[in-house]
């Protein structure tokens, strides 16, 4: 056991004697004043929470990674199931994420003890930095030897860089940090453009090229499938599908304020939250908007600003961006083609917007869920489109030349995007919806476009086939569903039913490959032609036959992605 490592059950790694080691109060002789230790004694007690799941999936992705660059040949499969305790050992995974090894100052520390030197190992789907007090070397060598390392998450920082920081607050084997500064720049870095960037909570990735960010994003997604299943690490995921405007883009934006006490109306700060707090930051302005949105900020900010005084709590604001015809005299926007439609804003919540996607067009309050970047939107929709046309071509095996896909169901369909954009190509359409007011929006903007094929149906996507009497094998289905992922019954009833062509669409990627893990673990999906072994045996066999995401949100950590299943028959 190295010398200072305390045994219980954990193996803790043992950080280089230095100056920050010595300072963070490693060591006994260290003294604290009374004040000091009546501050660390009411400290709160650490717990694990479904908040950390993303750092502590980053973590292991980073200790697996090193210990596999560690080992000539090695394959994932290969890995340790855990670091730092043996897997599934709840109790020593308590001992080593409840202590931490260094101050914080939420924990009661001077700020001075609380200033670091630390290396980023890598960057979580979430733009955070992942780093330790061990250089890349000393990592590697204590990955070796089964120790783990006391990990900091250190937002706008890059993989390789070295910075100072100060540690805030303890999380669950790990502990989150300010940045003060960078100290050995990575060669990605650039000045990001915004004059808020590094304190507003809105961006993570300004201080990245571009391509760069196309990159660390399709590394997201390549990642996440890695991490819910080894063997999906296998599977190519294509370069991210660029947004045409990577500034100026977002068709909607809900800028806040809160009222504090001894605050004159005057001074409230309208804007978004400050990184890692809960005050807001003021923004006069968010270079991410259209220019329609900028402006409509700039009124949404003055009117807030000139009845503050009436406000007793905060609220939050809404600006978004709608078409409306050129000339009013023409018609209403559901009248007028989409040639004689201009930008314009709106800043009433209750008011109805209309978006545009090539020719067709999406009515629906402002204040529900529509995509926020129009600019990516036809190329968002032409894939799934030219996917779902693709694979009809390919997988018919008649003489009519009609394609092998008959019906198309969209589950979660919300206003109708993927289904009406997709409408021209199938015999019959089917939308499913939860939500009243969004299966009255789709009805409405099916009969706008002229999409006569279509049925919406109130219903919850769990219990869709119970509706379905299609032929699975003329059936395509596209599921969009919340951030949060789909849910197992439903996955297996659409297993179960087998429709000849699966295209999921997620805007959270780890929820989807855990999703099709899920299906994977019923033998419902074949990697390199196997099945996972089981007792039942599922009606239906995919493989995946593409992953394409699409960068919706430049200078964000957010990535959509599109995964193409297709039937073995």
């Amino acid at each position: 056991m190295p010398e200072n490592t305390v045994d219980t059950g954990t193996k803790r790694a043992v950080s280089p004697p230095s100056a920050d080691s010595r300072s963070a109060g490693s060591g006994p002789e260290q003294k604290r004043t009374k004040s000091q230790h009546n501050r660390l004694a009411k400290k709160r007690r650490v717990r694990k929470t479904d908040a950390d799941g993303t750092v502590l999936e980053a973590i292991e992705l980073l200790l697996r990674d090193t210990w596999l660059g560690s080992q000539d040949g090695a394959d994932c499969l290969e890995a340790p199931a855990a670091f730092g305790w043996s897997a599934g050992d709840q109790q020593a995974e308590a001992a080593f994420c409840r202590e931490p090894p260094v101050p914080a100052k939420l924990a009661g520390a001077d700020e001075s003890e609380c200033e670091l030197d630390v290396y980023v190992h890598e960057v979580t789907e979430r733009g955070v930095g992942i780093a330790t007090r061990e250089a890349p070397e000393q990592l590697r060598e204590l990955v070796m030897q089964g120790l783990r390392p006391w990990v900091f998450t250190v937002p706008f920082t890059l993989k390789g860089e070295r910075a100072r920081i100060r540690s805030v607050r303890h999380e669950w084997g790990y502990t989150q940090a300010d940045l003060i500064g960078v100290t050995d720049r990575s060669l990605l870095r650039i000045e990001a453009p915004c004059k808020y960037f590094g304190q507003c909570s809105g961006c993570q990735l300004q201080h990245v090229e571009y391509k760069d960010q196309l990159e660390f994003k399709r590394q997201v997604v390549e990642r996440a499938f890695a991490h819910a299943n080894p063997r999906f690490g296998k599977l190519p995921v294509l370069p991210v599908s660029q947004s045409p405007l990577p500034y100026g883009y977002r068709t909607k934006l809900t800028p806040h304020f809160d009222i504090r006490k001894n605050v004159q109306p005057k001074d409230v700060a309208i804007g978004f939250n400050i990184v890692g707090q809960r005050r807001v930051l003021d923004i006069e302005d968010c270079i991410i908007g259209t220019e329609t949105v900028r402006r409509g900020f700039g009124q949404a900010r003055k009117a807030a600003q000139d009845k503050m005084s009436s406000y007793k709590r905060g609220a939050t604001l809404l600006v978004r961006e709608t078409n409306i015809p050129k000339d009013t005299l023409a018609g209403t926007v559901v009248d007028v083609p989409v040639a004689e439609l201009v930008k314009d804003y709106t800043l009433d919540p209750k008011s109805w917007v209309t978006d545009v996607v090539d020719d067709l067009k999406f009515r629906y309050p402002a204040s529900s869920f529509f995509q926020n970047n129009a600019s990516i939107l036809p190329a968002f929709t032409g894939y799934v489109r030219e996917e779902l046309q693709k694979w009809s071509r390919e997988l018919n095996t008649g003489s009519d030349g009609a394609g092998a896909l008959r019906t198309l169901i969209d589950a979660y369909c919300g206003s109708g995007l993927f289904a009406i954009a997709c409408h021209r190509f199938f015999e019959k359409v089917v939308g499913i919806e939860i939500s009243n007011e969004s299966i009255s929006c789709a009805g409405d903007n099916a009969k706008m476009n002229g999409a006569d094929n279509i049925e919406f149906i109130l219903g919850d996507a769990a219990r869709i086939f119970e509706k379905v009497s299609s032929d699975p094998s003329g059936t395509a289905v596209i599921i969009d569903p919340p951030r949060k992922g789909s849910n197992p019954d439903f996955l297996d009833q659409l297993v179960a039913y087998g429709p000849r062509v699966i295209v999921y669409i997620a805007c959270g990627v780890p929820a989807q490959a855990r999703d099709l893990n899920h299906m994977y673990n019923r033998g419902a999906i074949a990697i390199d032609g196997q099945v996972a072994s089981g007792d039942a045996k599922p009606s239906a066999v995919y493989r995946i036959a593409a992953i394409q995401p699409f960068d919706l949100f430049p200078q964000t950590y957010h990535v959509e992605n599109i995964v193409t299943l297709v039937r073995e028959d």
